[in-house]
């Protein structure tokens, strides 16, 4: 790392004596409350986690086209919005990747299954105007989180239906940006109430062939039975109607940024993803001075159809999922110092994939190939069934220092039933696989220290191990004729995480500090076999580790300015590209740093709140990322890029508010993700100066 990791520890060192001072004068304190560390509302500086939030002010005023905008402020937190959709990566203590190193929920609820992972997750989450919060836990989160929470745990959080306001609010932009939500809400009574959000997406996209539009509908129900049973119901639906294109290689994003990366021939096509989701869950809460309960029933669906316009034959992809699943905890209060808190995790889930050659093709090549109209490629169900008990006690062993310890049990198993004849080869180097059954058993055990330094501050030390089950996808559909060996030896992923951190919450500043080592064992990787055939294996270690920070300080009525930084380092433990392939020499990566890895990350907001003009803020942003490898092999770099957006909130009257931004403000012509495959360059470009007005009304 360079000295942007010195000048950090610095900066906390000036921060921690601005605290003390401002304890000293007498300064009250302020608390950040965290629900997602164990479902029930705990403030930040009890909890021994790297933790960040965004609060529904911020979401509000961000306005955002994609909840990512806001997310990003959260230090250490960067997703890309691929191609200006709906559709997403993640970069959370990792480098920009598409694996499942990511859970992502809404009300404390999966939003997907861990075998059908789908790094485009947040694309079925609710994000109209019922969303109150947004919580990130970063690094392998709390016992009450399986597989998936390796890297980053992200929650979004509905607001809670308290009063009869409603809502409607509209946005308009460049480039064909239209979107229409709102929400009205009723109380039958002060126990007994129910919104009804609803959002509409119409936006022709600044590339070629990116046009979307996104439908979302929310129902939140909440019946307090008494003043110690409640009952809340949600139902969340979307749809999503998105073009597809692809990235650019080097010669094409300096030429025209804009253009699809297709060829005339796919663009007639018209390759499009549409994607519908369902949810309907409950939760029965059951809440005493020293006994909570909750159970959680939920119903999911959801279904991806597209044309995987990344493969030469652009085949065509149709799948679904659905999901019968029960979330239970309980929480004792043995004493004033001593909780425990158990539970299990229940999931069955069914998914079909269907993939076949829409149209005859023969894509350019060494040796050209051609596809036939109608071949299947595979058409077979998977059932997945996971069981995960757990349990974590936290203790106080003074009125400083506590302790948290817990474990998780996952018990997962894959039933496969291929629909297709078994062979070798289809022709086209594919492979077709008996039906059969795979078992996955993990335990992850978690550990932690919290001092609190002051009733507003704290230091923190902990331990926890976490897994990344294999998809279904790597699991099945396979290319190589050497299977049966390879397939039963494919193990998940296992992470152990060591990190110390500090927090403290003052009137005028809140600060958040932390440095993790997160250690990745057994990663899933493309090897190759004799006849030079691609299967997945176990063969990676990596190394993460990093320090963030974040600061948020309020200078006086009018100022305040928001700080999150990451600095981070990705490096390979073990791996060798190409082993065992005939046509390529292999390369031992060992000791490189992963590609799509950004040095830091970093965005700073500064906010201002006008004494002159009542109801008017404004908010500039700069977002800025390091540079990093393109490639495994370490052999060019990626600058980075800094760009800056603005803000502007005008609150009309009680009822009527004025919001417009500019994104990328300097129209800078920059790439928002950039890597290199086999010598060749993949470049996702970023959106350029764009800017949006609308207005929102109460009533």
């Amino acid at each position: 790392m360079k000295s942007g990791f010195s000048y950090s520890l610095i900066t906390i060192a000036l921060l921690q004596a601005d605290l003390a001072n401002a304890q000293h004068d007498g300064t009250d304190t302020i608390e950040q409350i965290i629900v997602t560390a164990s479902r029930s509302a705990k403030a930040n500086t009890d909890l021994a986690l790297s933790v960040g939030s965004v609060s529904k002010e911020v979401i509000r005023n961000d306005n955002a086209q994609h909840v990512s905008e806001s997310l990003e402020t959260i230090p250490g937190v960067l997703l890309n919005q691929l191609s200006g959709g709906q559709g997403h990566n993640a970069a959370i203590r990792m480098p920009i990747n598409y694996g499942g190193y990511t859970l992502y929920l809404q009300d404390n609820v999966p939003l997907q299954s861990a075998a059908f992972y789908n790094h485009n997750a947040l694309w079925w989450a609710s994000t109209n105007s019922s969303t109150s919060r947004l919580e990130v836990i970063k690094g392998a989160g709390t016992s009450l989180y399986g597989s998936g929470a390796v890297a980053a745990t992200v929650n979004v959080l509905s607001a809670p239906v308290e009063n009869s306001v409603n809502e409607f609010a509209t946005t308009f932009g460049e480039h064909g940006y239209n979107r229409f939500n709102g929400a009205l809400t009723h109380h039958w009574s002060e126990q007994n109430g129910v919104r009804v959000s609803a959002a509409y997406l119409d936006n022709d996209g600044w590339r070629e062939h990116s046009s979307v539009k996104k439908s979302e509908f929310n129902v939140l129900h909440e019946f307090a039975i008494d003043n110690k049973h409640s009952l809340k119901t949600s139902l969340i639906a979307s749809q999503l109607d998105q073009q597809m294109l692809d990235a650019l290689e080097g010669d094409e994003f300096e030429a025209d940024p804009t253009q699809s990366g297709l060829s005339q021939n796919v663009l007639n096509i018209d390759p499009r993803r549409d994607t519908n989701y369902l949810r309907l869950s409950a939760e029965y809460q059951y809440d005493d001075a020293e006994f909570y309960a909750s159970v959680i029933p939920y119903l999911r669906y959801r279904s991806n159809d597209y044309i995987a316009t990344w493969q030469p034959n652009m085949p065509n992809v149709e799948s679904t999922v659905r999901t019968l699943g029960l979330l239970v905890l309980s929480n004792f209060q043995h004493h004033s110092n001593f909780e425990t808190t158990v539970g299990i995790d229940i999931e069955r889930s069914e998914g079909e994939a269907y993939s076949y050659q829409p149209t005859t093709t023969t894509p350019p090549g060494k040796t050209p190939i051609t596809y036939p109209e109608g071949h299947i490629f595979y058409h077979d169900t998977t059932r997945y069934t996971g069981i995960s008990p757990y349990i974590q006690h936290i203790g106080h062993i003074n009125e400083q220092l506590s302790y948290a310890i817990g474990a998780r049990y996952d018990h997962n198993q894959y039933d496969f039933d291929n629909h297709r004849p078994v062979y070798d080869d289809d022709g086209f180097n594919n492979r077709s696989i008996p039906s059969r059954s795979d078992t996955f058993k993990h335990l992850s055990p978690k550990a932690s220290l919290n001092y609190k330094l002051q009733d507003n501050a704290s230091m923190y030390i902990r331990y926890a191990s976490a897994i990344r089950l294999p998809t279904t996808s790597e699991m099945y559909h396979l290319k190589t004729k050497e299977t049966s060996a390879q397939l039963s030896a494919l193990r998940e992923e296992t992470s152990d995480t060591y990190e110390i951190g500090y927090k403290a919450n003052i009137d005028n500043l809140s600060i958040e500090a932390a440095y993790y080592i997160m250690d990745v064992n057994d990663a899933i990787v493309t090897a190759y076999d004799d006849l030079m055939s691609s299967y997945r294996t176990n063969a990676g270690e990596v190394r993460h580790q990093g320090f963030e920070f974040g600061a948020h300080y309020t200078l006086d009525a009018s100022w305040s300015v928001a700080f999150a930084y990451s600095q981070s380092k990705h490096e390979f433990g073990h791996y060798i590209q190409d082993q065992n392939r005939q046509d390529r020499d292999e390369k031992d990566f060992t000791g490189k740093s992963l590609q799509m890895a950004p040095e830091y990350v970093a965005n700073v907001r500064l906010n201002h709140t006008s004494q002159r003009f009542d109801g008017l803020q404004v908010t500039a942003e700069l977002k800025s990322i390091g540079d990093y490898w393109m490639d495994a092999a370490n052999t060019e770099k990626y600058d980075g890029y800094t760009i800056a957006n603005i803000k502007v909130n005008y609150q009309l009257s009680d009822a009527l508010k004025l919001h417009a931004r500019i994104a990328n403000l300097t129209d800078k012509k920059y790439a928002l993700q950039a890597e290199k495959r086999y010598g060749r360059e993949r470049i996702q470009p970023g959106a350029p100066q764009t800017a949006y007005l609308g207005l929102s009304y109460t009533f």
